[in-house]
Order: C-alpha cells, then sequence, then structure tokens
C-alpha cells in the first residue's frame, strides 16, 4: 500500500493526518506549531501534480474543523475552572500554565531521546542496521 493510497483512505473517512516535523535544534514544524499553539504556517507547503491526496490531507489540516491551538485552549479552560487558591498547573510549582507544563515535558522527553541516542555506542547502531537487513531505497516519487 502506497502513501498515497493510506492518505486516500483516511481522506476517504473523514479522518485527518497531519505531519508534524521536529527539527535536529528542537524546533517545532509548521503543522506541529498550528496544532499546538494555532500559528498559521508561514510558507505554505507545495506537492507536486502526483500527491493530489497529500496536497487534499494538508489542505483539510488548514481548515476550522481540523484540531489547532490546543495548548491556548487548555489554559484557558484551565484558567476559568480552576480554584483560586491554585496558582500552578498539576504538582509542578514551576509550570503556571497546561501550556507551560506541556513545553516541560516535551523538552525533557526530547531531551531524554536524543542522549539515548548519543550515549548508545556506535557499534551497536551499526549491529541493528546489519541485522535489520540491506538498506531499502526510498518509494518513488
Amino acid at each position: 500500500m502506497s502513501r498515497e493510497d493510506v492518505l486516500r483512505t483516511l481522506h476517504s473517512d473523514a479522518k485527518h493526518l497531519q505531519m508534524w516535523a521536529i527539527c535536529p535544534y528542537g524546533g517545532l514544524g509548521p503543522m506541529f506549531r498550528r496544532f499546538l499553539f494555532g500559528d498559521d504556517p508561514i510558507q505554505p507547503l507545495s506537492f507536486s501534480a502526483n500527491k493530489p491526496h497529500a496536497a487534499k490531507m494538508y489542505r483539510d489540516s488548514l481548515q476550522s474543523t481540523a484540531p489547532h491551538g490546543i495548548l491556548p485552549l487548555a489554559n484557558s479552560s484551565w484558567s476559568a475552572s480552576k480554584p483560586a487558591s491554585q496558582r500552578f498547573y498539576g504538582h509542578s510549582y514551576t509550570a503556571p500554565t497546561p501550556q507551560i507544563h506541556f513545553l516541560q515535558q516535551f523538552g525533557l522527553a526530547c531531551t531524554k531521546a536524543f542522549a539515548f541516542h548519543i550515549r548508545r555506542p556506535v557499534s551497536t547502531q551499526q549491529a541493528a542496521q546489519a541485522a535489520s537487513g540491506p538498506a531499502r531505497a526510498p518509494p518513488s516519487t
């Protein structure tokens, strides 16, 4: 099943698949920023003519029906329902809002994942690649 087949099936079932990216320096991609913060992408993505379902999925992800801005929504919902005596979110005295709590936890998870890859010996990485078989070519476009 090709990527386009998967996207066609998801689109026909009215499902959204948002492509999120994290750069090696910890920056969030435009679709991930839209989902978390509600920011519109600065530069729209473009797709080749032989990827019509990817273009449809991208356009649908930019519509108001797709989830976006969940962290500001969490902040406003929490601040409207929290007791007056509660100054911090969750069990942390360093996170005054759900958004800051998420960013702290997400940053910690990314840091741990990067550290795992750095600490893992190169010989273990090469052995895992050799055991998985020969490298395969990327799908044709």
